[in-house]
């Protein structure tokens, strides 16, 4: 059963070692010089952003992520410095560069395209793709309100905003609200579609507003991308991925009913998602997990005002985040367990150049409600029990709201000497009074907050009480107990 599970999120590790070692990723090209270093958040002023290569055709990236599932698991060892790469104060300019230039921002190059296409038929994948493919870049791309049944992927590698279009109201749009006045993407039956039905690449200032990915979960039980769900690859099992997209950007969108892996699943830095939704992705009864939200790699991003309901997995998760603010999130477990609300991970890579770096992020004011002990930890900080890597670097989290959770905040593999990670003044409410994890051979408690002898974390001060027992995997599986 743990096996399974561990092999469900091998797929989203090998994504990251894979990119890395075909230079198209998370790791920069050979001639740019912050290969080896991470830039702080500049000031608005003199941002710099690069463009990395693009992505080679999906077949091959998918064989080399596959050939990418074994990554290093080399153990922490107690509180030995680790290395912390240097800020760059003033880099130099990177040779390739994201964002239009003075030619490219001619006005009449924008348009606005409203495709027209029957629902529920097996032409509004091809109608949409038209409209897109036909679009000039910075344009915007508005579909009527309906359910379209998607026979393919969508691609987008272009500079587009795509919404749901309004015709005859300045009524303000809601789809978290009430998806059925929006387009609804729906992954038709028999969809087989690595990266999941919508699928952003190799692009920057790219806009989703007012939309809703419907992955139709249910109808998909049976078909071919369940059961590669099941054998281990979960990329066929997404809703939406974005990978390579710098400064774009998410509102009010709906993510639902992904069969495996994640809702959505993102690289690029600067992202702002926003008053958007992810619900009910993955399936914990059928051992089929999904992430809500899964944020490979965000430095700069803004993740804020999102509700998270009844994923699977974990609901928010973020592998790097140099100076990211994650605020004002909400997460809610009612009829299926998560294995956490939230998360910073490194998604077992000890390379701190492209995961495990949150100096300079805030994680603040965010609600997670697990109700009846639906999630083992309502705030994950660190990789394990997941994986023995090294420490995630950095973070500061306050003020956020921990409620019915197993254990509110677990801090396992957080924080360095150099760089601690920062827990203070979060209120966490309904943690089993004397619980113990059962299905655990060495006694785990249920605490408010944990932490591990091995993390680095600064409290402030905070008085309330901390437990420091390691972590375990038999905790993602167990049930609590009362005092023997």
């Amino acid at each position: 059963m743990q096996f399974a599970w561990r092999l469900g999120r091998t797929v989203l590790v090998a994504l990251i070692a894979g990119l890395t070692a075909s230079g198209l990723g998370l790791k920069f090209a050979a001639n740019n010089p912050f290969e080896t270093r991470i830039a702080p958040p500049p000031p608005p002023a003199l941002a710099v952003k690069w463009q990395r290569p693009a992505f080679p055709p999906t077949p091959d990236l998918g064989n080399r992520v596959a050939r990418s599932v074994a990554t290093n698991s080399r153990a922490t060892r107690g509180h030995e410095r680790t290395e912390v790469p240097p800020r760059a104060v003033n880099p130099p300019r990177p040779l390739n560069r994201i964002g239009p230039t003075l030619l490219e921002q001619i006005p009449e190059l924008a348009e606005l395209v409203v495709c027209h296409s029957d629902e529920d038929t097996s032409a509004a994948a091809d109608v949409i793709q038209g409209c897109i493919d036909r679009a000039a870049p910075r344009s915007t791309v508005e579909i009527l309100p309906g359910r379209y049944m998607l026979q393919h992927q969508i691609v987008v590698s272009k500079p587009l905003t795509i919404r749901t279009a309004t015709p005859g109201s300045d009524l303000p749009m809601a789809c978290t609200v009430d998806e059925t006045q929006c387009a609804v993407l729906v992954a038709a039956p028999d969809l087989v579609a690595q990266w999941g039905p919508l699928f952003i690449k190799s692009t920057s200032g790219v806009t989703l507003e007012h939309i809703v990915i419907d992955g139709n979960r249910e109808a998909r039980n049976a078909s071919d991308a369940t059961r590669r769900c099941q054998d281990g690859d979960n990329t066929y099992g997404f809703n939406v991925s974005v990978l390579e997209c710098a400064s774009c950007t998410v509102t009010d969108v709906v993510s639902t009913h992904a069969i495996c892996g994640t809702g959505m699943v993102w690289i690029g830095a600067d992202a702002t998602i926003q008053h958007s939704a992810f619900r009910a992705n993955g399936d914990s009864a059928t051992r089929i997990w999904s992430d809500g939200l899964t944020l490979l790699f965000a430095p700069r991003s803004v993740i804020t005002e999102n509700e998270f309901v009844d994923n699977t997995d974990v609901a928010l998760i973020i592998g790097y985040g140099v100076g990211a603010r994650l605020e004002r999130n909400t997460v809610l477990q009612r009829t299926q367990p998560a294995f956490a609300g939230l998360m910073l991970d490194n998604f077992d890579s000890n390379d701190l150049t492209s995961a495990g770096d949150f100096r300079g992020a805030v994680v603040a004011h965010n609600r997670i409600d697990c109700g009846a002990q639906l999630c083992t930890f309502g705030i994950q900080v660190g990789p394990r029990p997941w994986h023995a890597t090294q420490n995630v670097i950095g973070g500061e989290l306050y003020d956020n709201e921990v409620r019915g959770a197993k254990i509110g905040i677990n801090a396992d593999g957080a924080g360095v000497v150099d760089a601690p990670t920062t827990v203070y003044g979060n209120s966490i409410e309904d943690v089993p009074p004397g619980g113990r994890f059962a299905a655990c051979a060495e006694r785990i408690p249920a605490d408010a907050i944990n932490v591990a002898p091995t993390s680095v974390v600064d409290r402030r001060g905070d008085p309330m009480q901390a437990g420091s027992h390691s972590s375990d995997s038999c905790q993602l599986w167990s049930d609590i107990a009362g005092e023997e």
